[in-house]
């Protein structure tokens, strides 16, 4: 019997000695199921990048990171004086329609497109539309679990120019509400350039990168709820979608 045939054996040995089990996540039942081989139970990878845990596969090797955030590194800290410096923020970092995770909120960012602020005159500006849930098992409010509305909200430009958010009273109303497990809210955030740009300006030079500020702080009577990152804040990169 060849190495092939006797690992095709092997296999279906496994499988046959395999049970499938009902997979619950976030509370929903998945259409995926684990496994329970010789007394482990194994969850499929696919379902990973839901739970905000990255994962990548090849050359016999899978790597997983937890929340997006970078790995450790026993490596002593690099100066302020290099790439990115002082003032360069590692925050969860992902793409467009991807939902990322900082061991508290979950967020993703689903649509930056020009429009028009009719609050200021019809100008143009840009609407980056942001969806936020509760990743824990309990009640909490943005505004006492790092969340603020005067936290910062950048759009970031290939040209190293950016801009912030103006008017944020309907946002200031959602981070005082309380989201129970798994509830969230969408919001867009408009965010005005300078007053002369045209809106053909605007749209021959869009952003890049959008930054959503998280503080670490937490609500001390929210027990067994903390941040599972270095630094909670969400960096999207706008050049890729997912």
């Amino acid at each position: 019997m060849t190495k092939t045939s006797l690992w095709l054996a092997a296999l279906s040995l496994t499988s046959s000695l395999a049970s499938a089990q009902t997979l619950i996540l976030d509370g929903k039942v998945s259409t995926e199921k684990t496994i329970v081989v010789g007394g482990k139970t194994y969850v499929p990878l696919s379902v990973l990048p839901g739970l905000g845990i990255q994962v990548s596969t090849g050359s016999g090797v899978t790597s997983l990171i937890s929340g997006k955030a970078a790995p450790a590194s026993s490596a002593p800290p690099a100066a302020n004086n290099g790439a990115g410096g002082a003032n360069q923020k590692a925050s969860v970092s992902g793409c467009l329609n991807e939902w990322l995770f900082n061991g508290v909120w979950r967020l993703r960012v689903t649509k930056v497109q020009p429009m028009l602020n009719s609050g200021r005159g019809d100008r143009p500006a840009w609407g980056v539309t942001v969806e936020v849930k509760n990743g824990t098992g309990q009640t909490l409010t943005m505004s006492q679990n790092g969340i603020d509305y005067n936290n910062a909200i950048n759009l970031s430009f290939p040209d190293g120019s950016s801009m912030g958010s103006a008017s944020r009273s309907a946002w200031q109303d959602k981070v005082y509400t309380k989201l129970p497990q798994g509830v969230g809210t969408v919001h867009q955030f408009v965010i005005d350039p300078d007053d002369s740009l045209t809106m053909a300006q605007l749209q021959a030079n869009p952003p890049s990168k959008f930054l959503f500020e998280v503080q670490k702080k937490v609500d001390s009577g929210a027990k067994g709820v903390g941040f599972t990152v270095p630094d909670p804040s969400f960096r999207i990169d706008l050049t890729c979608k997912r």
